[in-house]
């Protein structure tokens, strides 16, 4: 077993301002540049009020980075590659928002973590 050495990290907690339909939402994105080259990008969204088989879009800056395919309310993506070509390139204080049927659901901002 190899030791993954990160060289870099940004995170966001996803939230909602919204109450009715959302009840208590929540959602993370990682995204990770190790030591050997190889990226990793970590998204995951649950407690989603949204009928079942519904697709989460995720754009960081309007710009569509991923879509997650949701299951009772949850779903999750982890794509890692030995090089960046297929991680988007996300920085610092990009506004990252989960929609559904073009409704915002979920909100953050890029931090290091």
């Amino acid at each position: 077993m190899s030791l993954k050495i990160v060289k870099y990290e940004l995170e966001a907690k996803l939230t909602t301002d919204s109450g009715g339909r959302f009840s208590k939402p929540s959602g993370k994105i990682e995204r990770k540049s190790y030591g050997d080259g190889r990226e990793r990008l970590k998204i995951s969204v649950r407690n989603l009020k949204v009928p079942d088989r519904s697709t989460a879009i995720v754009k960081a800056d309007d710009r569509e980075i991923a879509q997650i395919p949701l299951v009772d309310g949850s779903g999750h993506i982890d794509n890692e590659s030995d090089d960046s070509s297929s991680i988007p390139t996300l920085q610092v204080g990009q506004a990252i928002e989960i929609l559904v049927d073009d409704t915002l659901i979920l909100s953050g901002k890029l931090y290091v973590d």
